[in-house]
């Protein structure tokens, strides 16, 4: 029986994507069904999905389908892409394009806080901040947007305390390795491990705070006195007061965060490792 695939496509990107999409089908011998402006409501009339977009296209589509059991396999569409990147890493798009017709498959873990699942990962607070900023200067895409957001919440963010009187900085709960458009937050993260990786920050003074960003941003902070790192399966933080998070590029305002690990949640369609 011939392959029947769903290509799930951003609507507001489907402009910009369309010659990609156009050279997609023009390399495959299957049935590709092009999605690109309303999602169907099930996947259960294919062999696999695919989706291009960025981490926010992403955490869309596993919070639409959160019970897809079907191959899923990812195209970088977005401003960070990084969680592609932690899948796929430096591709070229044809090799890229290669791999997810091999149709190699494995398993990964995600995440859910309160009742949203993820990918990538959750920053409480500051983060929340910076992606609330960030669309105003969207345009500029990956790092470089990150940054121009990210120096004012630096300077202006107030620490904030959680559970048992703790007073912190910073604290987020990963499942992948970066954000931002390449900030390697959890250099350490495996998706296949069944836990995820927590991040707490001590208070810093301002000019701490501007030094130490490109240094998180290239990884290496790992052993740095005022950065705490752990394994969870689950954690309940809650906080002195309202904070915006940062979801997979989404915004989520709570003054408590539930965590839990969903292990093998979704499979996804990736390189055979050496």
């Amino acid at each position: 029986m011939r392959k029947k695939v769903a290509f799930l496509i951003n609507p507001f990107k489907r402009i910009q994507l369309q010659s990609y999409v156009d050279w997609v089908k023009s390399c495959v011998d299957f049935s590709l069904i092009i999605f690109d402006q309303e999602w169907p409501k099930r996947l259960n009339d294919f062999d696999e999905v695919w989706v291009i977009g960025g981490d926010g296209t992403f955490n869309y589509f596993v919070n639409k389908y959160p019970n897809c059991d079907k191959p899923i396999a990812l195209f970088k569409g977005g401003t960070g892409n990084d969680f592609y990147w932690k899948l796929y890493g430096n591709l070229t798009r044809e090799m890229h394009l290669t791999t997810i017709i091999d149709s190699h498959v494995e398993s990964f873990d995600a995440g859910q806080v309160n009742e949203m699942l993820f990918l990538n990962g959750v920053g409480i607070g500051i983060e929340g901040e910076v992606l609330s900023a960030i669309d105003a200067i969207r345009w500029l895409g990956g790092a470089l947007g990150y940054y121009l957001a990210a120096i004012p919440a630096l300077i202006r963010f107030k620490t904030y305390h959680i559970q048992g009187g703790r007073e912190v900085f910073l604290c987020m709960i990963f499942n992948s390795a970066r954000a931002g458009g390449g900030f390697h937050f959890f250099p350490m993260a495996d998706l296949q491990d069944s836990q995820l990786d927590m991040l707490i920050c001590d208070p810093l003074p301002v000019y701490k705070r501007l030094f130490y960003m490109p240094i998180i941003q290239s990884g290496g902070h790992l052993n740095l006195p005022f950065v705490h790192f752990s394994k969870i399966s689950s954690e309940q933080i809650r906080c002195d007061r309202v904070l915006r998070a940062q979801v997979d590029g989404e915004v989520l305002e709570s003054d408590t965060f539930d965590f839990k690990i969903l292990p093998a949640k979704f499979k996804f369609i990736v390189p055979t490792k050496l």
